[in-house]
């Protein structure tokens, strides 16, 4: 298709058209341009090229959406968004260590050290519940994992599609039989030990 002859003055649309397209063309050059200095200046400051690149790509993203009301020479003000980007991303960083350490010394201050012996006896007893739920029939066992996971009798109800009045006679049975099967599940386990 050869270059096409404007016979008069443009549209309003067609002015507006070609202005994007200049626009366009000028981010394009922009970007080419300054790309590889950003990037530069955000992984000195970050030193992780990953992270480097979203700051600068989210440089230039700042830029595109401000093109129009930006004025003159871009360069000045992408490196000062793309530094302050940098700089954020660096105290972000440190909160974030500081807050993880502090939240680490407190759940060790907190949480005393744990027994061997206590944490094997945890670990059977989670796996007899996991057994004992696994012989129940589903509902019955839905049942008693969601009334233990803190649901009302009502949430219940709804999640299983169970009248609500029914859902207190229909879990003393699910707990009966959760009852049998594990202590027929904890007598085979301390007959095999």
């Amino acid at each position: 298709m050869g270059a096409q002859r404007l016979i008069g003055p443009l549209t309003a649309e067609q002015a507006k058209s070609q202005s994007e397209q200049d626009a366009e063309a000028r981010f394009e050059a922009t970007f080419q341009e300054h790309w590889p200095r950003v990037f530069g200046v955000v992984y000195r400051l970050v030193g992780d090229a990953a992270e480097a690149e979203d700051l600068a790509l989210e440089a230039f993203w700042r830029l595109y959406n401000h093109r129009l009301k930006i004025e003159g020479e871009v360069g000045g003000w992408l490196y000062r968004v793309a530094m302050n980007l940098g700089f954020n991303a660096l105290r972000a960083s440190q909160r974030r260590w500081r807050y993880e350490v502090e939240a680490g010394r407190r759940s060790l201050e907190d949480t005393p050290l744990a027994d061997p012996a206590d944490e094997i006896e945890r670990d059977q007893r989670r796996q007899l519940v996991q057994a004992a739920l696994a012989k129940m029939k589903p509902r019955s066992a839905q049942m008693l994992v969601l009334r233990h996971s803190g649901l009302s009798y009502a949430e219940i109800g709804a999640a299983l599609d169970i009248a609500p009045g029914s859902v207190g006679t229909l879990l003393a049975r699910a707990e009966a039989e959760f009852e049998g099967w594990y202590q027929v599940l904890e007598g085979g386990s301390h007959a095999s030990q």
